[in-house]
C-alpha cells in the first residue's frame, strides 16, 4: 500500500468517525465544508481524494464542535472528543426532526 493510498484511507475514515461522533449526515458535513454530497460519499468510499482546503475546513468545522483530529499521525488517526461535541450529539440524536418518520418518537399530549 502506497503512502497516498494511506492517507486517502486515514481521511475518509476520520471524515466517516468524525461525522458518527457528532451525530450529522453527509449532506450536512458537506455543506459545512462546501462540497455536495456526492463527492463527501466519493472520499468516504475512497473513490476519490479530498482537495486540501476542503480538509482544512472539515478540521476546523470538527475542532469548533468539540472534535481534535489528527490524521498526521504514523500509528493511525488520533481523535479526541471532548464533553462539548458529545453535547452537540446528544443534541442532534434527540432531535425528532432528524429521524427517518418510521422512526420518530411518538409525541406525548401533556395537557390531558
Amino acid at each position: 500500500m502506497s503512502i497516498k493510498d494511506t492517507e486517502s484511507i486515514k481521511i475518509g475514515v476520520a471524515l466517516r468517525v468524525c461525522r458518527a461522533a457528532l451525530g450529522i449526515n453527509q449532506t450536512e458535513l458537506a455543506g459545512l465544508i462546501g462540497i455536495s454530497k456526492v463527492t463527501l460519499a466519493r472520499v468516504e468510499t475512497l473513490e476519490s481524494s479530498l482537495r486540501s482546503d476542503a480538509l482544512m475546513k472539515a478540521i476546523k468545522v470538527f475542532r469548533e464542535r468539540g472534535l481534535e483530529l489528527d490524521t498526521m499521525s504514523s500509528d493511525g488517526i488520533n481523535l479526541k472528543i471532548s464533553f462539548a461535541a458529545l453535547g452537540f450529539a446528544l443534541d442532534k440524536l434527540e432531535d425528532n426532526a432528524n429521524r427517518r418518520p418510521d422512526r420518530k418518537a411518538k409525541q406525548v399530549d401533556e395537557t390531558k
